[in-house]
């Protein structure tokens, strides 16, 4: 079942565009959206908030679209979890989560906590007296209290250590909840989304099964992702082609830094189908046998 839907979004700040013709569903099974800083990642996020009006296309939230809908019933069904520094400082613990509950359920507080794994006492805490791990906990506690179909979470791990990660991981897989995933951390894509969709400079580039995706990718951006994570006891990985040349302006925006670029990449490649996923190369069968 789709519960978001981008179709043909286009999304800048200004009149800049930093999101360009952007097509996917939100479904059950967890949705990845991976890609290096400035991919887009978030702004499409925040179009899935409602925080940010598309210059084009539209999003749909079910079969109404976003304009539409009974904004007070979207913010109680998708929520946002953001990293924890997103905690007022100045706020205890059980009145950030209290915020979010009708006056009558505010007792509800401890059994919150008690759900991501907390000490019902840490409510009389301020953020600066938890670990990190600990306020990413309640800001997952915070979402959770109005009862959300779907959670939008943004790097929800990017700040903690290994260990509290992986605790973080056991935590949003055992929740009865859906998840959109922003991360460029491959391994947390593959432990919470079924599928995955691949953003360069704005635009999709590749999308499909996540373990598809990552045991045989199609676009050389998302073999690069791929390649450049370490392997426990194995040497450094290698950087290939121009690691630090900027999106190319016209044609295929990953051809300045790609190594497999040819002269036909300077026409933009179409999105298109290839065995279980959707790919915009021109040599994505090339990639595919590598």
């Amino acid at each position: 079942m789709t519960m978001l839907r981008a179709e043909r979004v286009t999304l800048g700040y200004g009149k800049r565009p930093v999101v360009h013709d952007v097509s996917l569903d939100v479904t059950e099974g967890g949705v990845g959206l991976i890609g290096e800083s400035g991919s887009g990642k978030t702004t499409l996020a925040r179009a899935f908030l409602g925080l940010l009006s598309p210059m084009s296309g539209t999003i749909w939230y079910g079969d109404q679209t976003l304009k539409s809908v009974d904004m007070r019933k979207f913010r109680k069904d998708v929520q946002p979890v953001f990293q924890a520094e997103s905690l007022d400082p100045r706020m205890r613990i059980g009145s950030s989560i209290a915020e979010a509950l009708p006056r009558a359920a505010r007792s509800r507080v401890g059994e919150l906590l008690e759900q991501v794994g907390l000490d019902p006492g840490l409510a009389a805490r301020r953020p600066h007296q938890l670990s990190g791990g600990q306020r990413q906990r309640v800001v997952i506690a915070r979402a959770l209290a109005v009862g959300p179909r779907l959670l939008i979470l943004d790097e929800p791990t990017s700040a903690l250590d290994v260990t509290v990660q992986a605790k973080i991981l056991d935590l949003l897989a055992g929740l009865d909840t859906e998840r959109l995933l922003i991360t460029h951390n491959l391994a947390v894509v593959e432990r919470l989304c079924r599928t995955s969709h691949v953003l360069f400079a704005g635009r999709v580039v590749e999308s499909g099964p996540t373990a598809d995706l990552l045991a045989k990718p199609a676009h050389p951006y998302t073999k690069a992702l791929r390649d450049a994570v370490p392997k426990l006891g194995g040497p450094p990985p290698e950087a290939r082609g121009r690691t630090e040349a900027v999106p190319a302006a016209t044609g295929c925006p990953y051809r300045l830094r790609c190594p497999l670029s040819v002269p036909e990449c300077e026409q933009a490649p179409p999105l298109r189908a290839l065995e279980s996923r959707q790919v915009a190369c021109h040599r994505a069968e090339e990639v595919l046998l590598t």
